[in-house]
C-alpha cells in the first residue's frame, strides 16, 4: 500500500536502508528525532521522514491484521531449501538453520561516520 504522503517523493533502496538504520540509531523519546535521523539520510526532511514512518506503521499493522495478504512468489519453493543465505524464512526451521548465524553487510565510510557522528551526539558529555 502506497499512501499519498510517501509518493511525494522517490524512496531509493539507500534511503530505505539508510531510513531503517537510523531508526534503529535513534532513540524514539530522543528530542529532535526526525532531524537527526534527516542528517543522515540525504534529501529527505524530517517531515517526509515522519510521514515515510508512519506510512510503514500503517502498513505493517495492516499485514499484522491480516488485511494485506502476503504475496506468493513465482520462485517460491516450499519443498526445498532457499537457494541465497540471504533471504529470509518465515517457515519452518532446522536446528543447523537455527544455530547458523547470518552476516551482515558491512557499513559503508559514510554510514560509520553517521553513526559515530550520532553516537557522540547523543552519548558523549563533550559533544
Amino acid at each position: 500500500m502506497i499512501m499519498t504522503s510517501m509518493a511525494e517523493t522517490q524512496w531509493s533502496r539507500l534511503d530505505d536502508k539508510l531510513f531503517e538504520r537510523d531508526l534503529v540509531m535513534v532513540p524514539e523519546d530522543y528530542p529532535e528525532r526526525w532531524l537527526r535521523v534527516a542528517e543522515c539520510v540525504p534529501g529527505k526532511s524530517p517531515r517526509e521522514l515522519r510521514e515515510h514512518y508512519e506510512d510503514l506503521v500503517r502498513d505493517v499493522l495492516d499485514i499484522d491484521s491480516g488485511r494485506v495478504e502476503l504475496p506468493t512468489y513465482a520462485d517460491d519453493d516450499s519443498d526445498g531449501p532457499w537457494d541465497s543465505p540471504s533471504q529470509i524464512s518465515f517457515g519452518s526451521k532446522t536446528r543447523e538453520a537455527e544455530s547458523e548465524r547470518k552476516k551482515g553487510t558491512p557499513w559503508t565510510e559514510e554510514e560509520h561516520e553517521c553513526f559515530l557522528s550520532l553516537s557522540l551526539s547523543m552519548f558523549s558529555p563533550y559533544f
